[in-house]
């Protein structure tokens, strides 16, 4: 009962899973706060209700697969702790098979009653989902989270792996860390997030006064000052994604900073070339950013980069300066109304200075 009050609302949740008032409920939660946990043994309970439904559980990981059908059976075990015999004592145990992680109740069936596979194994004709299909953490972490190609080609798994072995009125559960928006339950929640029979979850690490919202009693939870200490040592991304459960897009962000190489001076003798490109900016509070790449071979060495938010007519001067003084030989700007503009004029200033820059939109 410690963490009635933080579980309730996934409890409540699961009910209406149960009793047809949804179709799809999507929960969002830290690590190590008890959605897992919860989600086996709500397996458990659907399993002794209705053992003739196979139900199909998916996660990325051949591991979790195997812990959460060992755990199954630990529950379901007559002389283990639990009294999930007592509940269902009608219910036996008809068969397990360790290998490809199955558990069939009452009678024999073809598919299994509790059936646990890893997505991208190839599940065509070998499982089937009609009381439940469970997901469980389908994205593997950032790696994927970070790559919009690998995000598309997990959507696309799931579809064919998971989702297409529901047959009638299977309903579906997925717990989840969302790293982004582009992620299963993002997508799922982009599909159907105004419909009145789906259901979509989030519970941060700590709440709008920034207090733990899993300080669970007797020691069991993780205290505020758990969650400020992880906030501290994690990048903002990480954190926001992980503990706050706050989708973070990643299109843009080409290049972790550890996967980046420093350097003190450049290589000697002449680069191979010397370009620029240009995200100019109009009216406004943004800024103009241009990066200048010297390149060596196949090495780009990022030798300045400027950054200016000035008025138009100081921006564009600044950009001549910028271009003539590390003699850019090509440089790309943006092709929208205002970088047309700047293109113009900036290419103006640098061949009226005798710069050899050419400019490209």
């Amino acid at each position: 009962m410690h963490k009635y009050k933080q579980l309730k609302v996934v409890v409540d949740a699961l009910q209406d899973l149960t009793d047809d008032k949804l179709d799809l409920l999507a929960i969002s939660m830290p690590p190590g706060t008890g959605k897992s946990t919860l989600a086996i043994f709500y397996l458990t309970w659907l399993a002794g209700k209705y053992p003739d439904e196979p139900i199909l559980t998916g996660s990325h990981s051949n591991s979790w697969v195997r812990g959460a059908y060992d755990e199954c059976l630990r529950i379901m075990d007559v002389k283990g702790e639990y009294l999930w015999h007592d509940v269902f004592p009608d219910v036996q145990l008809s068969s397990t098979n360790a290998k490809d992680c199955r558990i069939d109740l009452g009678k024999r069936k073809r598919f299994e009653t509790l059936q646990f596979t890893s997505i991208g194994t190839g599940n065509a004709g070998l499982y089937r989902a009609m009381q439940l299909l469970y997901c469980d953490d389908l994205v593997s972490g950032i790696e994927v989270a970070m790559s919009r190609e690998r995000l598309d080609k997990l959507w696309e798994i799931y579809n064919t792996d998971l989702r297409q072995r529901k047959i009638g009125r299977c309903k579906e559960l997925h717990l989840a860390t969302r790293w982004s928006t582009a992620d299963i339950i993002g997508r799922l929640e982009a599909e159907y997030g105004d419909g009145d029979r789906v259901r979509f979850i989030v519970m941060p690490a700590v709440d709008e006064n920034d207090e733990s919202n899993f300080d669970y009693p007797y020691g069991v939870g993780f205290s505020t000052q758990f969650y400020h200490e992880q906030r501290e040592i994690m990048d903002d991304v990480n954190w926001r994604a992980l503990y706050m459960q706050q989708p973070i897009d990643r299109e843009g962000r080409l290049y972790d900073p550890d996967e980046l190489r420093r350097y003190f001076e450049l290589p000697e003798g002449q680069p191979d070339a010397i370009i620029s490109v240009c995200d100019t900016k109009d009216r406004g509070s943004d800024d103009c950013v241009m990066p200048v790449d010297y390149r060596y071979g196949h090495t780009y060495y990022i030798e300045a980069i400027f950054c200016d938010n000035s008025k138009p007519e100081v921006v564009d001067e600044l950009l001549i300066q910028c271009l003539l003084r590390h003699k850019v030989q090509m440089s790309c700007f943006e092709s929208n109304s205002a970088g047309g503009r700047v293109a113009q004029s900036v290419q103006a200033g640098v061949k009226a200075r005798g710069g050899i820059t050419k400019i490209e939109t």
